[in-house]
């Protein structure tokens, strides 16, 4: 056993030296090494030994312009001039996000520019290297209800999109459910989207907007229904499911996350005046059984996603703050983004960001280059 824990030692200082795709690897071959590298100490190792960062993007909109920021939760220099984290180098126009692969860096943005007659434009980028590239349209222009992105390779680089719209009524006649989705992938391999079959979803049963940024894990993307199942979909097959969150959680705070690399649901309750917040865990990627991991006692804030499997990050419209839940500390993460003062009324989207600096090939009319100053090496 001694003989093991050396060896496991020596396995994950070498992993703080590799990159993301390679930990990711080794997290699929052993629970142990799985569990090591999703604590806070092996993510700051990591982080400065592969040049690399972690935070999260804000955003919110206000008065038709959409505002966003980017603010680490693990250290909190963050770099200056040209390699600051931010979307300033996309094309001008009312650019949003609407999806993350929290794990390589990579955003998938709408510009919805407000010009009669202009379709929105799709943008995939990499904002540690300021890369960007414009993709094709989408085969259809029904109403846009959620997006996802995941990226499914590192060498070579190749990513997929998740695009789920709803089927017009007028279409609908024929199916026997209250809502149909249409559903298209985007591979970046052939650069085109394709059109899968459509979805039908529970009678009365849909996919919360507010909950719109999916969690990805282990091949699949994950979505809250207003029913409190989870919508899961499988890029490898292209196939979809659906199951029941755990059982006796019935309210209108759940909300997914990502815990260890799996799909988490947090759940709100009150016992004898004191609110909590409980942590569910989904067992197996591939199954639908929950198993409790934590309970934390509520502050009054919300729980935005764990950096690591012992800090939580926690936030209201007033500020954000990383909790280590092993020393109880709190750590202030300071927004430095000019004209970012979201109201009261004001809605905020976090997408958590985990990057390095490397250079990754896009794709498409861009060519994966944006015309800003090339980041460092």
């Amino acid at each position: 056993m001694a003989s093991f824990d050396m060896n496991l030692d020596m396995i994950v200082e070498i992993l703080s030296h590799s990159p993301a795709s390679v930990v990711g690897q080794c997290r699929l071959l052993n629970k142990e090494c799985n569990k090591r590298t999703y604590q806070s100490s092996f993510r700051n190792l990591s982080l400065l030994r592969t040049n690399s960062v972690s935070g999260y993007f804000l955003e919110y909109s206000e008065r038709l312009r959409v505002h966003s920021a980017f603010v680490k939760d693990f250290g909190n220099d963050v770099p200056r001039g040209s390699d600051e984290v931010s979307l300033d180098f996309l094309p001008p126009g009312r650019v949003s996000i609407k999806a993350c692969d929290a794990s390589h860096g990579v955003l998938l943005c709408v510009n919805d520019r407000p010009v009669k007659g202009r379709q929105p434009e799709y943008i995939v980028c990499k904002p540690t290297t300021k890369q960007y590239t414009i993709l094709p349209k989408p085969k259809t222009r029904y109403f846009e209800i959620a997006l996802g992105l995941m990226v499914i390779g590192s060498d070579p680089f190749r990513y997929k999109i998740l695009r789920l719209s709803q089927l017009p009524g007028y279409e609908n006649k024929r199916y026997n459910f209250s809502f149909t989705l249409v559903c298209e992938v985007f591979d970046s391999d052939s650069f085109a989207w394709k059109r899968l079959n459509n979805v039908e979803l529970p009678e009365d049963d849909l996919l919360l907007t507010r909950n719109a940024n999916p969690v990805a894990s282990y091949g699949f993307l994950h979505w809250l229904t207003n029913s409190n199942n989870v919508f899961r979909f499988c890029f490898k097959t292209n196939s979809l499911s659906f199951f029941p969150v755990p059982e006796n959680l019935g309210d209108n705070s759940l909300k997914l996350t990502r815990y260890d690399g799996k799909v988490g649901v947090i759940s709100s309750r009150s016992n004898e005046g004191v609110d909590y917040q409980d942590l569910w865990v989904l067992v197996s990627s591939f199954g639908d059984s929950w198993v409790h991991v934590k309970e934390l006692k509520s502050i009054g804030l919300e729980p935005v996603g764990f950096s690591s499997n012992d800090v939580v990050t926690l936030a209201d419209l007033d500020g954000i703050c990383s909790y280590n839940m092993n020393n109880g500390k709190f750590q202030k993460l300071h927004i430095r983004a000019p004209k970012f003062f979201p109201s009261y009324n004001s809605t905020m989207s976090y997408f958590p960001f985990y990057s390095d600096y490397e250079r990754v090939e896009l794709g498409g009319r861009s060519n994966g280059l944006s015309t800003t100053t090339s980041p460092k090496t």
